[in-house]
């Protein structure tokens, strides 16, 4: 297209303040002779200014706006910057999970302050606590306090030496003495299912759920088990520590009495499992052989619970119950939970790292549903802050580690109550008259 020439008049002459910036509309202009060209009146109102300055690019509607200037582009940036801020706080604030925020921190303050708010949520179960009688126990409360502890699990033990004498006895004076220790103390409350611990958590006080340690505190009586459940107890482990009774069998042999003793779970080992069953009560079974673990797990109708205990494939030699990974499996079918032991392997204490670890090899093989806490309540709060880097711990899966799960067995157990009918059975003679029971013969 031909364009006509344009007169090289002075007055259009662009200045260089006034050149469009790149991107701005441009108007083009063709001019002949100044008389031709017919201006509006906001230029012809102001004549002085036309004479050797600069004409703006313009139309007959409007006049371009002269550039922004320096000043009030900072004060757009600010109020941008500002707003972007108040958007992610309300981002924050709509649901984003506070994990996501702490992945990317190194913060371990940041981290703790996360776990401080979730505990408020969901109480911190303590799977396995023995505390000293006497002096010292103030001095056990006040650690498990600094750990952000919110319930406790309390077996009450007597010596295996006591099997065959006065272990009921010494079983009923202690869990005696424990329940006067808590009704000193404003902070705690003895608890007996999942809704009251729950209850005592939200009102600020440490929830105790009483247990006994060793089936040899039952005296191989159904009789003393119902009873031990009308004063409290709500949940058994069936051998102590190396204490195999004339009924089950220890994964740790240290038979006093008897080389015959069971290798496994006998019939009446069963019983006992399906009447804490219809009774309520958790069955613990950690410190069972291996035979006897996988025959408590076939017969359950409730989920079972491993206490203080760890994966055998740790090879942490030592008193701490170790669970084959096959066991650990069959926990998964039977919807029960493992209170790992994160405060030692053998003799060595446990890092961080190495718990972690432990974590994450239950969570592998039984699943994050199957796993809990338990050995070591001062470390609690470092290594929850350490476990929420990892992205496979959200506050879902933290909530379930710390407590749910184990009170989600609670409710199951629970719910099967006075499903199976009573049982009357009682011991057969010959599984325990060659041992030194102080009883009244009978006739």
């Amino acid at each position: 297209m031909n364009t006509a020439t344009m007169p090289n008049h002075d007055f259009m002459e662009l200045h260089p303040v006034h050149q469009h910036p790149a991107g701005c509309k441009q108007h083009c202009f063709v001019f002949t002779e100044i008389a031709d060209i017919e201006l509006p009146p906001e230029i012809t109102k102001y004549p002085e200014k036309i004479k050797n300055g600069s004409i703006h690019s313009y139309t007959k509607d409007s006049i371009s706006p002269p550039p922004p200037k320096l000043g009030k582009e900072r004060r757009n940036r600010k109020i941008i910057a500002l707003v972007s801020g108040l958007l992610v706080c309300v981002a924050l604030a709509a649901g984003i999970p506070l994990g996501l925020q702490l992945r990317s921190s190194s913060l371990l303050e940041a981290r703790l302050a996360f776990i401080r708010r979730l505990l408020v949520e969901s109480p911190l179960v303590e799977g396995y606590w023995a505390p000293p009688m006497g002096a010292n126990f103030s001095k056990s409360f006040a650690e498990v306090k600094s750990g952000m502890v919110g319930a406790l699990l309390w077996p009450i033990a007597v010596p295996c030496a006591a099997q065959y004498l006065d272990a009921v006895q010494l079983t009923l004076e202690g869990l005696d003495d424990a329940r006067r220790l808590v009704s000193k103390n404003g902070d705690m409350a003895v608890v007996e299912n999942a809704d009251e611990m729950e209850q005592a958590h939200t009102e600020g006080k440490l929830a105790i759920l009483f247990g006994l340690e060793g089936g040899h505190t039952l005296g191989s009586s159904l009789a003393v088990l119902r009873s031990m459940y009308s004063l409290g107890a709500r949940f058994v482990s069936l051998t102590g520590v190396g204490c195999t009774t004339p009924w089950a069998s220890a994964s740790i042999r240290n038979d006093f009495f008897d080389e015959n003793l069971p290798s496994t779970l006998t019939n009446f080992g069963e019983i006992v499992i399906q009447e804490m069953n219809r009774l309520g009560m958790l069955v613990e079974i950690s410190r069972l052989s291996e035979p006897a673990m996988m025959v408590a797990l076939n017969v359950a109708k409730a989920p079972l619970l491993l206490s203080n205990a760890l994966p055998s494939s740790m090879a942490c030699n030592g008193t701490t119950a170790a669970v084959p990974d096959h066991i650990l499996s069959a926990l998964s079918q039977n919807g029960g939970v493992l209170m790992l032991n994160v405060e030692r392997c053998g003799d060595k204490p446990m890092s961080l790292k190495d718990a972690i670890t432990a974590i994450n090899y239950i969570r592998a093989i039984a699943g994050v549903d199957h796993v809990g806490l338990s050995g070591s309540p001062k470390n609690y709060p470092l290594l929850l802050a350490e476990l929420a880097r990892d992205r496979l711990w959200g506050s879902v899966a933290i909530k379930k580690l710390v407590g749910g799960n184990i009170v989600r067995v609670l409710r199951e157990v629970e719910t099967n109550r006075n499903r199976l009918p009573l049982s009357e059975d009682w011991i057969p003679l010959e599984a325990i008259e060659g041992n030194a029971y102080c009883r009244y013969p009978e006739t």
